[in-house]
This record gives C-alpha cells, structure tokens and sequence, in this order.
C-alpha cells in the first residue's frame, strides 16, 4: 500500500443510524486500551459514537501512513484529543475526530496539526461555532482558549489567529449538520471515503 502525499487530507466518515454492529464492535473494543475500553462499555450512544470514531481514525491512519494501523498504538489523554504513541514514522501525523448527531467522521493529515469539528444545525450561529473548535482542537488548546476566538473571521479560506495563518476547509455531505476543518498546512486535496456501519470495524 502507497502512503498518500502529505498535502492530501484523509476524511472518513460513517452514519450511526441503522443497525448497529454489536457483535463487531465488541470485538474491536477488545484491542482498546483497557482504560479506554472500560470507558466505553455502557453500549450509550455516545459510546457507539467514540468507538465509531476511533475506528474511522484507525481507517485513515492506515491510509496516510500506508501500513496497518492498530488500536494499541492509540493514545488516550484524559482532556486531550487522542493521538499516536510517539515514533519516527508517525511523528508528523496528526487526526481529528468529530461525532454530532448521526454523524462521526475523522480528518487526518500526514504533516502539520489538524481539528475537526461537527454540529448539528446549519445557521450562523453553528457555523461560526465549528470554525471556533475546529480551530482550538488544531492548536491543541481546546476550550481553555475559546475567549480568545470571539472575533475572528475567515477570509479567503485563511484564519489568523496567534500570529499564525490557518487552512479552513467546510466539507460537504452531512446533511442537516455543519463540518469545518482547520489545519496548520494548506490542503491540496480532501480524499472524502462514507463507511456504512456493517464495514465500520472490519479489518
């Protein structure tokens, strides 16, 4: 497998409703970290969601890094967006995953850093929203700093903020919810992939 060209952005994406893959998923949960598997044991929801997203994100760093990526090598700080275990090849890689209402959907890039955000709703007020998290999730802030990002603004697919210079992407194809991605590094190119919930945790 071809590792793709760091400037591509890898999106998956997947719809929560229909039938839920218990049996599946189960067995996926069983190579979490057992912290991180004992978290999502209640069978909730938002359980469904973050095993869900977890498994999107194993789907595109398997793809960026062109090799089989395992749950095992997944880190899971409490406050802190997950990430990869540190190590030479993946050193650079960095993925955000997202989950609102049906939808989950993971970003990843291969150099730079990266924050997805997704909300149910399509106004104004959302839209801002996402730019405002997607934004904080790339910078590794989180919410801590959201009072610093009351007044900021796209322009030409650019935020500035802190000194630095943004990439604004707002993908398409969740319906009746609004998606933004921001990242350090200019994207040349979104490769967007839909997984259906009976192929979300085949290997």
């Amino acid at each position: 497998m071809q590792a793709i060209e760091s400037q591509n952005l890898i999106l998956y994406q997947t719809d929560l409703r229909g039938q839920w893959p218990q049996g599946a998923a189960r067995a996926f949960a069983t190579r979490l970290p057992y912290a991180r598997r004992l978290a999502l044991s209640s069978g909730s929801a938002a359980a469904h969601a973050s095993l869900a997203g977890i498994a999107l994100a194993l789907r595109a760093l398997t793809r960026l890094l062109g090799r089989c990526v395992h749950p095992g090598e997944m880190l899971f700080a409490q406050g802190e967006k997950p990430r990869l275990a540190p190590d030479i090849e993946r050193a650079t890689a960095d993925f955000s995953i997202s989950h609102a209402g049906p939808w989950v959907a993971c970003a990843a890039l291969a150099r730079g850093r990266i924050g997805l955000d997704l909300e149910m709703g399509t106004d104004e007020r959302i839209t801002g929203w996402v730019l405002r998290e997607a934004a904080l999730k790339a910078s590794g802030e989180g919410l801590r700093a959201l009072h610093e990002m009351q007044d900021v603004s796209v322009h030409g697919g650019r935020l500035s903020w802190r000194g630095e210079l943004w990439h604004v992407r707002r993908p398409a194809g969740f319906a009746g919810a609004s998606a933004c991605i921001v990242s350090s590094d200019e994207i040349a190119a979104v490769e967007s992939n839909a997984l259906g919930l009976a192929e979300l945790f085949v290997s």
